[in-house]
């Protein structure tokens, strides 16, 4: 059986699955929503999803941040931030701008970091590259867009 569940309070906790609790389904809510149970399936926000110890979510994530002290499978796209804590574990694909994974967490599987838009050059200016050596160096006449 597959419910969405929606809530809706900005700035407080929308949602708590708690343990011993079992979702199978697609979850979309407002602010923050805290996993301690089990949870399958989809969970679709621009705020902030925290699986807390002893909380398993697996499926795709897609929210705006994600802190995992508890066990991801899956894949998981973050908008702002993607931070695995010290007794954290995912497996899985995980794309964000920012990753943080504290020492003791396990982290096995692919991850995607966006970079942020650069300035092209301007007509006239030399693009700059970042050479093996870590070493910025002008790009040559042929590599420079106009």
């Amino acid at each position: 059986m597959s419910k969405t569940l929606r809530t809706g309070s900005p700035g407080e906790l929308n949602g708590f699955l708690d343990t011993g609790c079992e979702v199978h389904g697609e979850l979309r809510f407002e602010d923050t929503f805290r996993v301690h149970g089990r949870f399958k399936g989809t969970v679709e926000s621009e705020g902030q999803l925290i699986i807390g110890e002893g909380g398993v979510v697996e499926g795709v994530v897609a929210v705006g941040e994600l802190h995992v002290s508890g066990r991801l499978e899956g894949r998981v796209e973050t908008t702002r931030r993607t931070e695995i804590g010290a007794r954290g574990r995912v497996e899985g694909e995980i794309n964000a701008p920012i990753l943080v994974i504290e020492s003791g967490a396990f982290f096995q599987g692919q991850c995607t970091m966006q970079s942020k838009p650069s300035r092209p050059p301007a007509s006239g200016e030399p693009a700059i590259v970042e050479s093996a050596q870590g070493e910025n160096e002008p790009e040559s006449e042929e590599h420079v867009a106009h």
